[in-house]
């Protein structure tokens, strides 16, 4: 049952990273201006953050769907990146959607930080719970 939960877990932090690669693909102008909007990154620059993001994003779900623990690695520094951005953008006082989900994200900073950090301690969880593909053997 433990297994399944697990697994159940998995598919839904990959899948939620494979959905927000997804979107920002379907709107890749939207993201690049929401990228903008934080004033964190020189412009020339933005476009290059704006696919890397959404590759690596795609690339994090798609291994934490597979089961890949460098996955769940990846994941964990995305999500070390966006909150202190979004905590960057609620103290500057920013009003616009976090740019996570493209055009299909409706919420606030704060509810995105929130969700951010949800999703770490999930990643952590499975993470704990993961088993390394490369072991040391005990010394006796």
């Amino acid at each position: 049952m433990a297994v399944c939960l697990w697994g159940l877990a998995r598919l839904a932090l990959g899948g939620f990273f494979v959905a927000s690669a997804g979107f920002k693909l379907a709107a890749p102008e939207l993201f690049a201006v929401q990228i903008g909007a934080f004033g964190l990154l020189w412009s020339p620059f933005i476009p290059l953050a704006t696919w890397g993001l959404i590759g690596l994003e795609l690339c994090a779900g798609v291994a934490v769907i597979a089961n890949r623990r460098w996955g769940l690695w990846l994941v964990i520094g995305l999500l070390a990146l966006f909150i202190p951005v979004l905590g960057y953008g609620i103290a500057i006082g920013l009003d616009i959607s976090c740019g996570c989900l493209g055009w299909a994200d409706l919420g606030s900073l704060p509810e995105a930080l929130m969700r951010d950090q949800l999703l770490l301690t999930l990643a952590g969880a499975l993470l704990r719970h993961s088993r390394p593909v490369f072991t040391v053997p005990k010394e006796q």
